[in-house]
């Protein structure tokens, strides 16, 4: 669980440098690959949701006795799922800032 989260923090830091490429360049390819990245991770946020219920179906069914697996798996995705939540709003308190600028 730690090394997802250490995995996706290094994934948005090597995010950072590609956005730095792309703003002064007006955009353009960099701000659809950018895109394309993000909505990478919050796919693979969903899929670990979709892993962890389907475990904690699994277990409620009786299909599986894996109870501290299927509660990890749903720490873990719930972990994912705010991590993510905080970059959203970092983004969006970066992007309010941008906008209040003085031209």
């Amino acid at each position: 669980m730690l090394l997802n989260i250490q995995s996706s923090l290094a994934q948005i830091k090597a995010s950072e440098s590609h956005i730095a490429e792309a703003l002064p360049l007006g955009g353009g390819q960099g701000a659809r690959s950018f895109t394309d990245h993000i909505g990478g991770l919050i796919r693979s946020v969903d899929d670990k949701g979709h892993e962890a219920q389907a475990m904690v179906s699994a277990v409620e069914t009786g299909q599986s006795d894996n109870l501290v697996g299927a509660m990890l798996k749903s720490q873990e995705a719930s972990l994912n799922f705010q991590m993510m939540m905080q970059v959203r709003n970092k983004v969006v308190s970066g992007l309010d800032d941008l906008i209040k600028l003085p031209i």
